[in-house]
């Protein structure tokens, strides 16, 4: 067969694969956000609840916000002090582009973001190889089950869905940083980081282990160095909100650190937990036969420069420490690093190893051998086959009110209802110590009482976007919401009123005058300040580094040299 003609196949097999992943994406925006059942849909509710409550605040002019009134049953919560807020910004803004309600905006929301991970990882695997091949390789990359069922339909994991779309984008930039000399592309490689610090935390923690071993790997340890570099001032981008959510940590509830969530997780140190770790743990071993056999056929069979340059020695590294990130064989890691510890769950991994996978179909197709084209074609469609055939056994036998497609409104309030809708990991401490725990112990049924009564609003008490303006107090008082050092005090004249931590873990306003115009309300934080100042002076940073680097007298870097990257036909 002649090179073209081995061209023109891939080209084939590549439409088709995309063709099927457009598919079962579509999949999300035609049968909506799943109802929470048996091994489905496990943080749907959550998804839900947390886009209303971005949504809301937009509406109400707070483009960001960190403390929810209406979470929790109505008695706040820290939901985006801790909680990521890119994934649900751009639902925010999604839903302003299309008109759509919020159950549509979400599931539309989901479809994009696979699509944008397609694209990233073609991108990034077009600087390699031909066209066709990368595209091929995109496309089974994100048709395999973690990415297509797991993460979309079993967990409905939407922030982790979203971090995952940035990952291609982020080894593109750290490429370029890997292969130059001076730093030209820093600030992307920084924004690359910064943005998936602000969409999916844990994968972020993850990544930013793997990242220099893969620029290593690459180019080099002085590549390492710099993305190293890159890394740090991405977290010098995302400080407006890792800063506070590492500094408030003591006053919110982070259950995923000590736990014990990470130790339960980890293969081989135990069996899988729950129904849902069984399908999970089935589908990576899926997964990891398929990396297997790509490998094999890439590097034993095919050989050739295509399998002997820097993206299949990075890929290869890539792959081995992820996949033992996930076992028993990495423990003394999980133990001494409480950073690893942040992601909670281990097999969380299987999203990084979707690239590798890529990377490794990508070069076997390159070598033009029918055998890579076929085993490419062959695992793609058998993933295609698996989403709709799983998901019309979860319409068929799963949960009774799913087939019925609720009503938006009726769906939304299903969620904000349930104690799925909220997390607990959002519950301030200072209402977990006072035993409000109990209310999230349910799953569907509705939640148990308030273990405290709740206390009355003082009369004529207005409710402000965040707060309370209360017209008349004459000693402490108690609000319906929880206690967080965020919460400030002050009267008609403007002069403070102190916030203290009151009984059954409510805010409490320490009133010890005759007050008029109470306004009690979420102040921006120190920690808030301190964010700010450091993305900004980051981002002020960056960019005079970026302008002069491209000054016009400036020489450009030399390229990678001895088995730098480069497009192979395929």
């Amino acid at each position: 067969m002649t090179p073209s003609a081995d061209q023109g196949t891939t080209w084939r097999v590549a439409l088709l694969l995309a063709l099927l992943l457009v598919a079962t994406s579509a999949m999300s925006p035609l049968l909506g956000v799943p109802v929470h059942g048996r091994n489905f849909g496990h943080d749907s509710d959550y998804a839900l609840t947390a886009l209303s409550f971005m949504d809301a605040g937009w509406s109400a002019g707070r483009l960001w916000p960190r403390w929810v009134m209406e979470t929790n049953f109505g008695l706040g919560g820290i939901t985006f002090y801790t909680y990521p807020p890119v994934g649900y910004w751009a639902g925010a803004l999604l839903r302003r582009v299309t008109g759509l309600d919020i159950p549509g905006t979400l599931a539309l929301a989901v479809m994009l973001w696979r699509l944008v991970f397609l694209l990233g990882c073609f991108l990034w695997l077009r600087r390699h190889v031909a066209p066709g091949a990368a595209l091929a390789a995109a496309a089974l990359a994100a048709l395999l089950p973690y990415p297509a069922v797991v993460n979309p339909w079993i967990r409905f994991a939407y922030a982790e869905v979203a971090g995952a779309a940035i990952l291609p984008f982020l080894l593109l930039a750290l490429e370029r940083v890997a292969e130059g000399r001076d730093g030209r592309g820093m600030p992307a490689l920084a924004l690359a980081f910064a943005a998936l610090a602000m969409t999916h935390l844990p994968t972020c923690a993850l990544v930013a282990h793997l990242a220099p071993l893969y620029a290593w790997a690459y180019a080099g340890p002085r590549a390492a160095m710099r993305v190293l570099c890159g890394g740090i001032a991405g977290a010098g981008l995302a400080a407006c909100f890792v800063l506070p959510a590492m500094g408030l940590l003591r006053d919110a509830n982070f259950e995923g650190l000590e736990d014990g969530t990470w130790e339960g997780s980890l293969f081989l140190y135990g069996l899988p937990r729950g129904d849902s770790g069984w399908i999970q743990f089935l589908v990576i071993i899926w997964s990891a036969a398929a990396l297997a056999g790509l490998a094999t056929l890439a590097f034993r069979r095919l050989g050739g420069v295509a399998t002997r340059g820097p993206l299949a020695r990075a890929a290869l590294l890539l792959l081995a420490v992820s996949a033992a990130l996930m076992t028993v064989v990495t423990l003394p890691l999980w133990v001494v690093l409480p950073q690893l510890r942040s992601i909670e769950f281990p097999w969380r991994a299987t999203t990084v190893l979707t690239l590798p996978l890529a990377a490794m179909a990508a070069l076997a197709l390159a070598g033009g051998r029918q055998a890579a084209r076929r085993l490419v074609l062959g695992l793609g469609l058998a993933c295609a086959v698996f989403a709709p055939a799983y998901l019309w056994a979860r319409v068929a036998f799963g949960h009774p009110d799913w087939p019925r497609f609720l009503p938006p409104e009726e769906r939304l309030a299903r969620a904000v209802d349930s104690p799925r809708g909220v997390s607990s990991e959002h519950l301030p401490a200072w209402a977990l110590a006072n035993g409000w725990r109990m209310k999230w112990n349910g799953t569907e049924t509705a939640p148990a009482p308030d273990p405290h009564p709740r206390p009355a609003l003082p009369p004529g008490t207005q409710r402000l976007t965040a707060g309370y303006l209360v017209p008349e107090a004459n000693g402490p008082l108690l609000l319906p919401q929880f206690w967080f050092p965020a919460w400030a005090a002050e009267d008609g004249k403007g002069e403070p009123v102190a916030v203290r931590p009151g009984k059954d873990g409510f805010l409490e306003v320490a009133v010890d005058r005759p007050v008029h115009d109470l306004r009690v309300h979420i102040a921006v934080t120190p920690w808030e300040w301190a964010g700010w100042a450091i993305t900004g002076i980051s981002a002020a940073g960056l960019l005079g580094f970026g302008l002069w680097r491209r000054r016009p007298g400036l020489a450009a870097a030399p390229a990678l040299a001895a088995g730098g990257p480069g497009r192979v036909a395929g």
